[in-house]
């Protein structure tokens, strides 16, 4: 059914501006809520997506998070949707943001793209009290090729104090922007990153149909 509304679904991504926005927007978030393949240990019942623990003081680090929640730079796109899902490790969640654009995603990805080249660290706007400080140091994050194109990057660091670590990854496929972050206390396992991003993937592009 969402493949009928959003046409081209297994043809590098759904295409947008077929169907009213609202049933494009419920074809999209029905995707999310039905991924096959995600890694194990991983809730299949989705709930509120991901949002940014702090609000970083860089505009490309602000960028960087702030797509993951949902919020993706560029032109509005035309259809936003997220959902989140809980791991079974102490921290674990994985979220995954989808973004239409009816005249291509490759202007959001590519920003993206810039702002992983110009973020170092993360660290919150806000001032920190001493003793319970946050800052990440990004590192890239292989997570292999996917669609029209893929970035990751490894955020390690700490929390309000605590160890923490975050992975985003970013996915063009067509006019679709796919975000994706997976968190975790202390540490969050790449190759369960990967597998998220390849479930999530397959599932939106139409590839796990």
């Amino acid at each position: 059914m969402a493949c009928g509304v959003l046409a081209g679904c297994g043809a590098g991504g759904p295409t947008f501006g077929q169907a009213p926005v609202r049933e494009e927007r419920a074809a999209v978030r029905g995707l999310l809520e039905a991924v096959e393949g995600l890694p194990e240990g991983f809730s299949a019942r989705p709930r509120e997506a991901w949002r940014p623990p702090f609000r970083a003081a860089g505009a490309e680090c602000r960028a960087l998070l702030d797509a993951a929640a949902g919020r993706p730079p560029g032109e509005r796109p035309r259809v936003r949707a997220a959902v989140a899902f809980d791991g079974d490790r102490v921290g674990e969640y994985a979220s995954a943001a989808v973004a239409g654009y009816a005249g291509g995603a490759g202007d959001a990805f590519d920003a993206l793209r810039d702002a992983l080249d110009e973020c170092g660290r993360a660290r919150p706007a806000r001032r920190q009290d001493p003793g319970r400080g946050t800052s990440f140091t990004l590192a890239p994050l292989e997570v292999g090729d996917l669609a029209d194109g893929a970035r990751g990057a490894r955020l390690r660091g700490r929390l309000d104090g605590y160890p923490y670590e975050m992975h985003l990854v970013f996915v063009h496929a067509g006019q679709t922007l796919i975000s994706m972050v997976h968190t975790g206390v202390d540490t969050a396992d790449p190759a369960r990153t990967a597998a998220f991003a390849r479930a999530v993937t397959a599932k939106v592009t139409g590839e796990a149909e």
